[in-house]
């Protein structure tokens, strides 16, 4: 083991130092009674600073999907039930006087052409 040697000024200096008196301590605040700026969370802060507000939420809006135009026969116009060797043409001139009114038939009825008709289909006539 070995032994240190302080200077007898060390040893001063040291005695001195450490015998010097501390000043005193504040007295501490207990618990039961805080400061109540800095624990008063009831109260609103004035601020300077905007606050943030949310957007409103909108619900999203739902695609529609088109319904079908159902075809309302008229008092002039009606329904005709294809017969056999009926055409487009002949059914028109029959109903409108001139065969070349065809194509309101087929605007009434999609899905409608001359190669399509069929012996017991049913087609919307327009007025």
């Amino acid at each position: 083991m070995r032994k240190i040697l302080i200077s007898g000024a060390a040893a001063l200096t040291l005695a001195i130092v450490g015998c010097q008196q501390q000043p005193a301590a504040k007295p501490a605040t207990s618990m039961s009674q805080p400061r109540p700026s800095a624990l008063d969370v009831s109260a609103p802060v004035a601020s300077s600073t905007p606050t943030y507000q949310p957007a409103p939420v909108t619900p999203p809006v739902e695609p529609t999907t088109p319904q079908p135009v159902m075809a309302v026969s008229s008092a002039s116009g009606g329904n005709y039930k294809v017969k056999k060797g009926d055409t487009l043409y002949s059914i028109a001139k029959q109903k409108y006087g001139d065969g070349k009114q065809w194509q309101k038939i087929v605007s009434a009825n999609p899905g409608v052409s001359p190669s399509s008709l069929r012996v017991g289909q049913t087609l919307v006539l327009p007025q």
